[in-house]
């Protein structure tokens, strides 16, 4: 395997753009969302807890212009609008496997290394609130 640097992901090069791609916080729920097939915007937008319709509606626009996924409207008396994933939006289900697979083995030595920095960071700032304090009172 090649050995990877920061260079590799220098703005222009299409290792950023991948990362850009992946890395924005809706794509992939978008994504694993529409992997068992088509959904209408509401149907969309209730299976991803936490997104608004202005964002749901600004990152199904840029994965469209990705052609990540793309957007369907049928002729029907009532407009029916659905979103599809292409294949290549489909492709992005296998990077997501890796994300997830590395969350659930490493995930508890990240929450644990969060709480050790919370409880030194608190301890610290407490410290600090006291010279404060004493600091302070000295002078009344």
């Amino acid at each position: 395997m090649v050995e990877e640097s920061p260079d590799d992901y220098a703005l222009g090069t299409r290792a950023r753009l991948g990362l850009n791609v992946i890395a924005h916080k809706w794509t992939l729920m978008i994504a694993l969302a529409l992997k068992a097939g088509p959904l209408r915007f509401s149907a969309l937008r209730r299976s991803i807890t936490g997104v608004t319709a202005q964002v749901l509606t600004e990152s199904l626009r840029q994965m469209e212009r990705d052609g990540i996924v793309e957007r369907h409207e049928a002729a029907e008396p009532t407009p029916r609008v659905e979103y599809c994933l292409t294949s290549l939006g489909l492709s992005l289900c296998t990077p997501a496997q890796a994300i997830r697979a590395w969350a659930e083995e490493n995930g508890p030595r990240v929450e644990e290394a969060r709480r050790r920095y919370d409880d030194r960071v608190n301890a610290a700032g407490s410290s600090v609130q006291e010279h404060e304090h004493d600091r302070t009172e000295g002078h009344r």
